[in-house]
Formats: C-alpha cells, structure tokens, sequence
C-alpha cells in the first residue's frame, strides 16, 4: 500500500509561511521537529521501497526459476511424445508384421490341409500302403521320401511362424506396456508444467504488483523529497531571520548595557562632586547621596551548553567566563587613561575561569601588562584572550570545550583584580557584549 504524504506537512508549510511573514521572532523548534519527522518519513520510506525492491528481485528470480523449470518440462513433454510416437510406430509395424505372419501362418495350414486332403482322396495318405504297392520300388522309396521331406517341412515352417507370431505377440504386448508408461510420463508432465504455469502466472503478478507499488511508493518519496526541500527552504529562511533578530537584540542590550554603565559612571561622578562640595562647606550629605553604584552584575557564566557549536553560530547566546561584576566595558576608559577593548570583570580571586565555546589553545604564558594569559582559537578567524590569571589550568596546544576551567583568576599587572577578557576576529578586538545573551 502507498504510503501518502502527511497532510500536516502542509499545515506545517503554511505556518512557516505566517510565521515568516510575522513581526514577531519565529518559534522554530516545532517546525524542526517537523523537518525531523518528514525527514524520518522519507527514510522510513526509503527502507520500505529498498524492502520492495529486494522482494521483487527475489520474485524475479523465482519467475526465471519458473520459467526454466517450465522449458524443461515442456522439453520432457516434447521427448516423451517423441517417444510416444516412435513406439506407437514400431507398434504399428509389428501389428502389421504380426498380422502377416498370422495370414502366412493360417495360409500354410490351408495348403497343408489341401494336401492332406488330396492325398487322402488320391489313396497316397498311408505310407505303408505306398510302400507295399505294387509298381517301381524305387520310385515308390522317392515318393515316399519326398513325402517326408515336404511334411517335415511344412511342420517346420508352421512351428517358426508360430513361434514368430508369439515373439511378435511378446514384443507388442512390451510396448503397450512401454506405451502406457510413457502416457503417465506425459500426464503427470502436463500435471507439472500446468503447476508450473500456475506458478509462473502468480509470480508474474507479485512481480507487477511490486513493480506497481515501488512506483508509487517513488512517486510519494519524491513528492516528500519536495516538500522536505521547500521545509529547509523556509526553516532555513527563518533562521536567517532569527539569528538577524537575535543580534540585533544582543546589540541592542549591549547599547542599554552601555547607557546604564554610561548612567552609572555619571551618577557616581555627580555623588562624588557632591561629596566633595559639601566636604568643602563642612556639611555631611546622606550616606544615600554619597554610596557609589556597584557596576552591573555576571551572573550567566559559560558552561557546556554551547559545546560542539560553531563559534560564529554563538552570537547572541555567548556567556561571559567568570562570574562577577562588569567594571569595564569595550571602548570605555581606563583610569590610566586608554579604553578597554575587551571586558573587565571584576571579582574575588581564585575564582573559577571558563571558555566560553570549544577550540584549541594556542597561548598559556605569561603575557607582558595583563599578568597569566590564555588564548584559545576557536576556528573561523576567532579567538578569545583570558587575562590576569592567578594561575593557568591548561598547555598550549590542548583541545578544551565550552565550560572548561582554563585557569583561576588573579589581577592584572595595573593591580586591577579580576579577569580581563577580549573577543577577537580576524585579529581585530570586537565587542563581546554584542555576542551575550
């Protein structure tokens, strides 16, 4: 039986086509799940035509078998008539002989008998009389003898025809025996060959049957080949658009991230001059008024989630590798006056630091004005920089995975305790706050 394409797939198509059309980001779990369900759908489709083809195959084989085992037969059926025909032939010639010999035999009895009779009618029937008449001795012993000589000859001849007649009796009788031997030959032949072509009939129909439903299945697995390619089409459109989505609103919480860091070192300028002012007056101002704002906490810190991902596909998803307190961020200043490229978390020391993604290490060696350093490369031209270490967990050259320790943290050569860590691209520095959840 064929098996038809889900009317869900359709029903799935059309969403995929809504949701693209959407202003709101795409859900695409279940329609993957659906790609994943068509997809098993075509394999599961794939072995049952492959099933098909292999019973054809055999059905095909067992049609040739059939048909050999039918020549075969129809061979044998073609030697027995033969022979049929041939001892029918030699029966014939020996009825015909046997006949004969049965005229010839009943023919030389007639002579006898005539003869018989003329002698007895002419007085010559009795030997002794013959040899005691009157007349030539000598021709009266010729007489006699020829006599003899003709009646054991006749004997003779009537005995080989006799014997003859029952030879050919003996031979006839052997081939009606042969005869009917071969006719059971030829039906239980014919029985056979009407088995075999029986046979040979219902193979040929699971043949055509299987030829018919491998079509057909073909045709539905084309028809879901089709359907699964418009599916990845639009899935894959879909993710486009997600993953556009998905940095735009990780730049967009990085910019809000900036403003509030912005807002909060302004703030925190604003409370110090007011300190100092009312210091300068000799008045005291709320502690309120005065506390500085804590920079805004790390919470979400790299862990095996995003292992066996390929880095530039973590954009939007990134965690940052130690937990703490974001204290400088990409472009803003330090207090000696350059500008972070990178992130400064600042946290206790001894803390546990993690790579955000899978990669290689290529550096783990002091490195000159950030203390210990870490370099991973996480192939297509990225890499990631792990600085101020307390102390390094891992060599150069060793292979690590997303939330692998890679070392404790420390402080930087300025003093600054916690990690410094940079994003790089191309050997650029690029902003990491735009790669975070």
């Amino acid at each position: 039986m064929a098996v038809k394409t889900p009317g869900r797939l359709h029903v799935v198509l059309l969403a995929l086509a809504a949701a693209t059309a959407s202003a709101n980001t795409p859900q695409l779990a279940p329609h993957q799940q659906d790609l994943s369900s068509v997809r098993k759908e075509i394999r599961s489709l794939k072995r049952d035509i492959a099933q098909k083809e292999a019973d054809r195959k055999e059905a095909q084989d067992a049609l040739r078998e059939s048909e050999r085992a039918l020549k075969a037969t129809h061979q044998a059926l073609g030697e027995l008539a033969r022979k049929r025909q041939d001892s029918g032939a030699r029966l014939a010639a020996l009825t015909r002989e046997l006949e004969a010999t049965r005229d010839s035999t009943l023919d030389l009895k007639t002579r006898i008998a005539d003869i018989l009779r003329r002698q007895y009618r002419g007085g010559h029937h009795d030997a002794l009389r013959l040899a005691l008449n009157e007349g030539d001795p000598n021709r009266n012993a010729r007489d006699l003898a020829y006599y003899r000589h003709i009646a054991r000859a006749q004997q003779a001849l009537v005995a080989r025809l006799l014997e003859q007649e029952q030879a050919l009796a003996q031979l006839a009788d052997e081939i009606g025996r042969e005869l009917e031997r071969l006719g059971l030959q030829s039906h239980l032949a014919e029985s056979q060959q009407d088995k075999l072509q029986q046979a040979r009939e219902e193979k040929q129909q699971q043949t055509q049957a299987l030829a018919s439903e491998i079509r057909s299945k073909q045709g539905t697995l084309t028809k879901l080949q089709q359907d699964e390619r418009r599916l990845s089409s639009l899935i894959a459109q879909i993710n486009r658009q997600i993953e556009a989505q998905r940095r735009e609103a990780a730049r967009k919480r990085a910019e809000e991230r900036k403003a509030r860091e912005l807002a909060r070192q302004q703030e925190n300028a604003r409370r110090r001059e007011l300190a100092a002012e009312a210091k300068r007056q000799g008045k005291t101002l709320p502690t309120e008024q005065t506390r500085q704002i804590a920079a805004e906490p790390v919470d979400s810190v790299a862990d095996a989630s995003l292992s066996g991902r390929a880095f530039r596909s973590l954009q939007g998803r990134m965690k940052l590798p130690v937990a703490g307190s974001l204290a400088g961020r990409y472009g803003s200043a330090r207090q000696e006056g350059s500008s972070w490229k990178g992130l400064f978390i600042r946290t206790g020391p001894g803390q546990a630091v993690r790579a955000v993604a899978d990669g290689s290490i290529v550096y783990a060696d002091a490195l000159r004005g950030f203390g210990n350093a870490v370099i991973i490369d996480h192939g297509g031209n990225y890499m990631t920089v792990y600085t101020g270490l307390s102390s390094i967990g891992r060599s150069s050259g060793q292979q690590v995975s997303a939330g692998d320790t890679v070392g404790l943290t420390g402080s930087l050569d300025s003093g600054e305790t916690g990690l410094y860590f940079e994003l790089r691209h191309m050997g650029r520095p690029i902003n990491p706050q735009s790669w975070m959840r």
